[in-house]
């Protein structure tokens, strides 16, 4: 038995997609769920990526095991989240000023790349470090 060769001029069997009924809105399809593993990971994204907040050095007797930035603890009902964030920040900074900017830039990543809306955002400042980097030029005085 041979097969029919298939070509350009070859028509092709359309499938026909079942009727959409008029019921069959597009949120009526499913629903998305985000986990709070993600709401995590973008708080913590969005607090380290403020200004004013640094990676710290993680040591454990004495042993150096990388950096860490910020945490955040996700809980929440619904369409409503509550975070609790520890946050590096560097010294010397105002730290009152550092803490309104990681609030409002992780609130509005938060409510704008998953919809959730933050009934609550505790944040703890858990470090304060000096920044690394060239250092800091001296004035000297003659």
């Amino acid at each position: 038995m041979s097969t029919p060769s298939s070509d350009a001029t070859t028509p092709v069997p359309v499938v026909a997609s079942p009727p959409v009924d008029a019921a069959d809105e597009v949120g009526e399809r499913g629903r998305l769920d985000i986990a709070f593993g993600v709401v995590r990971r973008i708080a913590e994204h969005a607090a380290d990526s403020t200004e004013g907040t640094v990676r710290t050095e993680r040591r454990v007797a004495g042993l150096g095991f990388g950096e860490a930035g910020s945490s955040a603890k996700v809980s929440g009902y619904g369409g409503q989240v509550d975070l609790r964030l520890e946050v590096p920040l560097a010294y010397p900074a105002p730290i009152a000023l550092t803490v309104e900017a990681v609030r409002g830039n992780v609130r509005d990543r938060i409510q704008t790349l998953t919809g959730y809306a933050v009934r609550s955002l505790d944040v703890t400042v858990s470090a304060l470090s000096i920044p690394s980097g060239p250092p800091a030029p001296t004035s000297r005085v003659q």
